[in-house]
């Protein structure tokens, strides 16, 4: 969806450490002990706040609870008395969301009664606002799409924690404010997802501070199948649990919370994988897992089993590709760069006593959150994958091959399989990152606005994909966002062994949406981990006129540091820990040229390697062969020759010899090696 969907703008967390640090946990403190039946005890129960503290306590939470111990308050409260402004949804609620949440968190835990005043007004401020979202149904109806369902979590969690503290006018405002701003704008956006031709039309609320130019009228549709759906069923899902008997419209919330439930789950496959990619996969996770959490507290039902949660565990780990440039990142095809929380994991392995989930939690999650405190069993054990090589091809098309989940690790990955939301028009797009570099690189989250002039780092021209005429395959123009294109990639072949894994997927359908005289274009990936060796077989064919044929390959430079040298038909690319060094051939001939990818400068510079047939042709194969080393590495040896039937990749890295033998056959290739 547009920029506003972005996880950066979604909660903002802003702890600024003081120059001091307290730790008040030793204050013994009975908050809940005296629940009435205003108090539902959703995550956790008076008798379990010990042991949460004694969690806190731990080195694993250390730097977590330092900050949420020594957030800014000043510049907070400077914020909640004089900064906010009631129609800035977009960056003011989430920011006194976080606030709340922090606030009464720290109340609960230690008793320190400024600390829960201070999230009091929080949650004051946020009754003040008129609307809890900046959409409308019909130009009249607030619809909850991110902030409202956000705002309705916060309180319903929190609302337990500092009831103590809230006066009579208070607490009916929530009662009197969570129905009409938070449940029934959630309702509304659930339900016209069900029922998009019942919709008479979405749009900004002209009242709110951020408007952008955006064509709607197909979002109920196209909302449907992304995270954003999740948002909404679990901002309505809990609510209705709070409000339980208090509202006569809590039947009619939870169907459609039910319905809707049942069909998002269909987005994540059965291995796990979600096609949006890891960073779009935890913002949903997280808020069905609260959901699940929470309702089979309160009901004793247990909806869980529709999604393989050990199975999601093993995707955000899988794609774990961490970098000196991005120690959380994740495999960045589309715009899901991001790493996962430990929240998810500590969740998946206490319910499902998985010590892989706890391992990854531990060692691999991007950060800790309130959550992850309250779900973590220390009686779990955590344990490591083992394999000299991990290989996945996941549901969803992608291909995986990584040692590990280290910096150091080599890690390469292609991006076959269908449309989604948030992808880039990249398909049979390959990375690779090792000794800590990204050094074939899917360029990080281009901007969303499709009027912004770095727009076009979406389009395939900016991926390390193939270029037919000088275009790249389908994709849309950005007026209904960052939804699906048309485009369709598919594993149509792959071999396994204990050293290497062969894979080709062809993309036809997608370069044929806009080139109708494509017959075929396929490309196949040879990986051979513990060498950090990749040979690359791309392949056209043509249904009349000869074309042009071209494979691009970016180097990354997002710290100006990323650099290209050609020599005839090699390539070396330099980043300051790792290098890449490769050599090209083709049926047809090989040119290798170096340029930038056109963009204002202020939005950064993006090399790229063009290796491109010297002649068009119908039928045009292009071979790339490239070995990754550290920075202190000696090349060795690597060439592609023909016999006039084959081609031969030869390399030989540290006295151990490869040889990969390329025929084709038909529209693909075959590779033996030896």
């Amino acid at each position: 969806m547009s920029k506003l969907s972005r996880r950066n703008f979604i909660k903002l967390s802003g702890l600024t450490p003081c120059l001091f640090i307290v730790n008040p946990l030793n204050k013994m403190s009975t908050l809940l002990a005296d629940k009435k039946s205003e108090h539902l005890n959703l995550l956790f129960l008076p008798e379990d706040i010990p042991e949460l503290r004694r969690r806190l306590e731990l080195p694993l939470f250390k730097k977590f609870w330092e900050e949420m111990l020594n957030a800014d308050m000043k510049n907070d409260r400077k914020f909640l008395e004089q900064g906010i402004e009631f129609n800035n949804q977009l960056y003011h609620l989430p920011r006194i969301d976080d606030i709340l949440q922090r606030e009464a968190f720290v109340y609960v835990m230690t008793g320190d009664k400024e600390r829960g005043k201070f999230a009091r007004l929080a949650l004051q401020k946020i009754l003040q606002f008129k609307k809890w979202d900046y959409y409308l149904e019909a130009k009249r109806f607030v619809i909850g799409l991110q902030r409202a369902p956000y705002i309705t979590q916060s309180i319903v969690i929190t609302y337990e924690w500092i009831s103590d503290l809230l006066s009579k006018e208070d607490k009916q405002q929530v009662f009197k404010q969570l129905p009409e701003k938070g449940c029934e704008p959630c309702y509304r956006s659930l339900y016209g997802m069900l029922h998009p031709d019942k919709v008479v039309g979405w749009g900004f609320d002209p009242e709110t501070s951020f408007q952008e130019e955006l064509d709607m009228s197909n979002w109920p549709r196209l909302l449907s199948k992304t995270n954003l759906r999740a948002v909404p069923l679990s901002g309505l899902g809990l609510g209705s649990l709070f409000l339980k008997r208090k509202d006569k419209r809590v039947d009619r919330w939870m169907e459609v919370v039910k319905k809707s439930y049942d069909e998002f789950v269909g987005l994540y496959e059965k291995d796990g994988s979600y096609p949006e990619g890891t960073g779009y996969c935890d913002y949903a996770s997280e808020q069905l897992i609260l959901l699940l959490e929470i309702l089979q507290k309160q009901t004793g039902e247990d909806w869980s089993n529709a999604i393989n949660w050990e199975g999601v565990m093993d995707f955000f780990l899988m794609t774990r590709m961490p970098t000196n440039q991005h120690p959380d990142g994740h495999v960045n095809f589309g715009d899901g760069s991001e790493g996962f929380g430990s929240d998810i994991g500590f969740w998946v392995a206490r319910k499902y006593k998985d010590g892989i989930s706890q391992y990854a939690a531990i060692h691999h999650s991007a950060k800790h959150k309130i959550f992850s405190v309250i779900w973590y069993d220390p009686k779990i054990e955590e344990k490591k994958p083992q394999a000299n090589w991990f290989y996945r091809h996941f549901d969803i098309d992608w291909v995986i091959t990584t040692t590990g989940f280290e910096k150091e690790d080599f890690l390469v990955a292609m991006r076959s399989g269908g449309p989604a939301n948030h992808e880039h028009a990249d398909r049979n797009s390959v990375i690779l990152k090792c000794y800590s570099e990204n050094l074939l690189v899917d360029n990080w989250h281009p901007p969303y606005n499709h009027v912004h002039p770095a727009w076009t780092l979406r389009t395939s021209p900016a991926h390390n994909t193939v270029l037919i005429d000088g275009k790249g395959h389908q994709y849309h123009d950005g007026m209904e966002g960052t939804n699906a294109s048309l485009a369709l990639a598919k594993v149509v072949k792959e071999t396994k062994t204990d050293n290497y894994a062969i894979v080709t997927s062809d993309a036809t359908q997608a370069y044929q949406l806009v080139n109708e005289n494509v017959k075929n274009v396929n490309r196949t990936l040879l990986t051979m981990p513990k060498e950090k060796f990749i040979v690359v077989v791309d392949c056209l064919n043509t249904k009349n006129n000869a074309a042009d044929f071209k494979a691009r390959w970016f180097i990354d430079n997002e710290d100006k540091n990323g650099e290209i040298k050609i020599d005839g038909k090699k390539f070396i690319f330099s980043r300051p820990y790792a290098k890449l060094v490769g050599c090209c051939e083709g049926s047809r001939g090989v040119k290798l040229s170096k340029d930038n990818f056109s963009v204002p400068e202020e939005y950064g510079i993006y090399p790229y390697l063009d290796v491109a047939a010297e002649k068009s042709d119908s039928k045009v194969v292009l071979i790339t062969a490239a070995i990754a080393l550290n920075k202190n590495e000696s090349i060795p040896s690597l060439e592609i020759v023909s016999n006039g039937v084959n081609w031969i990749v030869n390399t030989n890295r540290g006295g151990q010899a490869i040889k990969v033998i390329i025929t084709m056959e038909k529209l693909m290739p075959k590779l033996l090696v030896e």
